[in-house]
Parts: structure tokens; C-alpha cells; sequence
């Protein structure tokens, strides 16, 4: 979402900027508890990620959402 946000044609660079870093966040926390889990003797089993229903959002309120 980040970078649909920050393409030349919609040009919301606090959207891009707030979705990238919420991005950023989530990506720190799965680490954590991936890792939190092999200290625990556990199994990392990683799934496919699905592709999001849409890909344009027309406006942030819509994003949001």
C-alpha cells in the first residue's frame, strides 16, 4: 500500500510514508516472535501470503478501511 501511495499519478507521500512504516513495524514483530519460537525449541512453518482482493485504493479513507 505504501508504494500505491507513492506513485507519480497519486502522490499521498504522509499515506506512503505512515503505511510504510506501519509495514516496517509488523515486520519487527513477527522476527521477534519468530525468534522467540526457535528459542522455545518450536518450528517456524511460513505460509504463502495471498494477493490482496484489490491493488487501488482511490482514495486514504478508502485505505484505511
Amino acid at each position: 500500500m505504501s508504494f500505491y501511495f507513492d506513485r507519480d499519478d497519486v502522490a499521498l507521500k504522509n499515506f506512503a510514508k505512515y503505511f510504510l512504516h506501519q509495514s516496517h513495524e509488523e515486520r519487527e514483530h513477527a522476527e521477534k516472535l519468530m525468534k522467540l519460537q526457535n528459542q522455545r525449541g518450536g518450528r517456524i512453518f511460513l505460509q504463502d501470503i495471498k494477493k490482496l482482493d484489490r491493488d487501488d485504493w482511490e482514495n486514504g479513507l478508502t485505505a484505511m478501511e
